[in-house]
């Protein structure tokens, strides 16, 4: 009976044992969600809560470098930094239809905007050239598509559209200042070294372009470079829009970008190089309000060298005579004037100071700084050579003033402040080489043979391993045959040498699915070698644009299709499978492609009809008829001789087929492409260009 009870006993309290284990574990539990909970609302409660504008150490340091002219300039600064960044944009000039955009721009979406009382008026900016910039007095961060304002819904539609079809372009106002500084010709080999987003380099696509005749294509060359895969992907899908032969875009460090050479070992140059280098970025402030609680001193210590290697690098790659434009979004002039400084230095006299006080004249700017100091987290510091005192691995000896400084006009470099004309912080300097660099300077920084082994080999697998197919010329000559018989191709186009690919197949009977036209100098670097002839080991990511695509049918002659983004280069030199309608057809064709509720020009059209049911004038049914299946081009009348430049810019990429009620004809643009046609082609009709 004892044993008993005292075995009742102990399970009883071996019960009450576990059932306190238990609710302590409960209780722990419930402290543990509850303090999840409130670490889930305190981070919910930071990502609603705007962001501090202010950072002692950022006013500190500034004030310190006497970056402001004075105390009152400085608060004029740092008031401008804390209000929200203007939306801002340019229109492409190169377009043919860019007075089209503009017109609806300024007639439609402006004075709507106008009509808003709480807004600022819509601000051409005055500075870029041809009234192509514009400012407007909203927040660029803001959601457009969400206002309750019927001028901002029809501006974002405008956006939208335009963007999408490369007339129109999103960019930082003071991010539009380097490449205007650069003053490239349609001949010049150029390269973006840091190139993504791509703002930047369509800029210069369209300078190419824009400077070049009607109907031609620029023989020079646009690389845009970046070290990140997925950046230079993203400067792709940018830059594509342009629809450019003369775009080519590479994956490589900015600094160890490959010096090419031709066929006769001489070396491939470049006349124009922008180096928008990897910065601290402390100048966009208005733009990325968190930077405030990020910024501290050692952001530009930690860049400066990176700097200065790709500039230097920048210059090995400079033809003498060219022009290279360094800039940073920061107004750090460890990353700005001694950069620039150091290059100078390093140069010995080869490469100057490019006087652009004269360029942009109403651009409101402020002139380089000739003193600063070099300070880190740990404190301002006197010299490199300075002993006793703490400082950060990354100071470098090139960061600090000294005396011969003094005679360099480091004043002619740009600076542009927020306070100045409502925009963010920048830094440019133009820099042209003289003469040919020092010894010292021109030699590539030394590698031992196991480090270039390593890169020949990352070169060479390069493709496979990022998945990038590598580009070729197309060797089948019996496609360009084909193509130049089906479209009538005159030999200005040169597909013989302008085409390449992307695919390779060792299949019987296997063509490639797509071909990209080139420009010449696009094909020049493309075809580059390295210094011992072997393959230069370029990375190429894109290029040129896409002319033709594959599209196998029974009963068509020509495996290829135009594109629509080959059009521009590729029409003027075709004298077949073009078709002249009329105005009113081709709006019919393309509205219904925009789903627009229309009718055809006549009621019905038999199954036994040659000719699709939209097509109803008898001088368009005899251009079609001259025409074979397949892809044809179609482009609407002009009025006279004088628009007709403005009435091809219309034309239109559309594929002729038979089906169950006759012939059909369908538009091979993207919706937006197309959508943007239609209103170009509505506004060009309602003005009587084209009939």
């Amino acid at each position: 009976l004892d044993d008993g009870h005292s075995g009742r006993r102990a399970s009883s309290s071996d019960e009450r044992a576990r059932a306190r284990i238990a609710r302590e574990r409960a209780r722990r539990a419930g402290a543990s969600s509850a303090r999840a909970m409130d670490d889930g609302h305190r981070e919910k409660r930071a990502k609603l809560e705007p962001p501090a504008l202010a950072n002692e150490r950022f006013e500190a340091y500034y004030a310190a470098q006497g970056v402001c002219e004075d105390a009152g300039d400085f608060r004029a600064m740092m008031e401008a930094f804390r209000r929200p960044l203007p939306l801002t944009f340019r229109l492409n000039a190169s377009t043919a239809l860019v007075e089209a955009v503009r017109r609806k721009l300024e007639g439609d979406v402006l004075p709507a905007l106008k009509r808003e009382a709480s807004m600022k008026p819509p601000k051409c900016v005055a500075w870029y050239p041809d009234r192509l910039s514009w400012q407007i007095d909203i927040s660029q961060s803001a959601s457009l598509k969400q206002s309750e304002s019927r001028g901002v819904l029809g501006l974002h539609a405008f956006l939208k559209s335009a963007g999408e079809t490369g007339a129109l372009t999103r960019q930082e106002l003071v991010s539009m200042i380097p490449p205007l500084f650069l003053e490239v010709k349609p001949k010049h080999r150029v390269i973006d070294m840091c190139a993504a987003p791509g703002s930047k380099t369509s800029q210069l696509l369209e300078m190419l372009h824009g400077a070049t005749n009607a109907g031609e294509t620029p023989r020079g060359v646009v690389v845009a470079n970046d070290a990140s895969l997925q950046r230079a992907n993203l400067l792709t899908h940018q830059c594509k829009r342009s629809n450019s032969p003369a775009l080519v875009v590479t994956n490589h460090q900015a600094q160890l970008f490959p010096i090419l050479h031709d066929a006769k070992g001489k070396k491939i140059r470049f006349d124009r190089i922008l180096a928008d280098v990897p910065c601290s970025g402390d100048g966009t402030l208005r733009k990325s309000p968190d930077l405030w609680k990020k910024w501290n001193a050692s952001s530009g210590v930690d860049l400066h060298t990176l700097q200065l290697e790709i500039a230097t690098h920048a210059l090995r790659l400079l033809e003498v005579g060219g022009r290279l434009v360094y800039s940073t979004c920061s107004l750090n002039p460890l990353e700005n004037e001694s950069v620039v400084a150091a290059l100078l230095k390093r140069a010995k006299g080869s490469v100057e100071l490019v006087d652009v006080s004269k360029s942009l004249p109403e651009l409101k700017r402020r002139p380089g700084m000739k003193r600063w100091k070099v300070g880190d987290i740990y404190g301002w510091h006197d010299s490199f050579e300075e002993t006793g005192k703490k400082r950060m691995k990354t100071v470098a000896k090139t960061m600090f003033w000294n005396r011969e400084y003094d005679a360099m006009p480091l004043e002619r470099c740009v600076r542009v402040f927020p306070h100045l004309d409502d925009t963010g912080g920048f830094f440019i300097t133009a820099l042209k080489k003289t003469a040919e660099l020092p010894p010292e300077m021109e030699q590539t920084p030394q590698m031992d043979a196991n480090k270039t082994y390593r890169m020949e080999r990352a070169n060479e697998q390069w493709n496979e391993k990022k998945r990038v197919a590598p580009v070729m010329k197309v060797e089948d000559r019996s496609i360009v045959k084909s193509i130049n018989k089906h479209y009538g191709v005159q030999d200005a186009l040169d597909l013989d040498d302008a085409l390449m690919t992307r695919q390779h197949s060792d299949l019987p009977g296997v063509t490639p699915k797509r071909l990209y036209y080139l420009s010449d100098g696009a094909r020049k670097v493309l075809t580059a070698r390295g210094k011992d002839g072997k393959n230069a080991g370029l990375q190429v990511v894109a290029c040129g644009v896409r002319a033709f695509e594959r599209q196998i049918v029974d009963g068509v002659e020509c495996a290829y299709r135009i594109t629509q983004e080959g059009l521009d280069t590729a029409l003027p030199c075709l004298k077949k499978q073009i078709v002249r309608v009329r105005a009113s057809e081709l709006e019919i064709i393309l509205a219904r492609q925009q789903d627009e509720n229309v009718g055809a020009n006549s009621s019905s059209r038999s199954s036994s009809d040659d000719v699709p049911e939209e097509i109803t004038n008898a001088k368009s049914i005899e251009h079609l008829k001259k025409v074979s299946d397949g892809c044809v081009i179609l482009v609407p009348k002009a009025r006279d001789d004088d628009t007709e430049t403005e009435a091809k810019a219309l034309a239109v990429a559309a594929w002729l087929g038979r089906g169950k009620k006759g012939k059909s004809i369908s538009v091979l643009a993207s919706k937006a492409s197309g959508g943007q046609l239609l209103y170009q082609l509505r506004d060009c009709m309602s003005r009587g260009t084209v009939v």
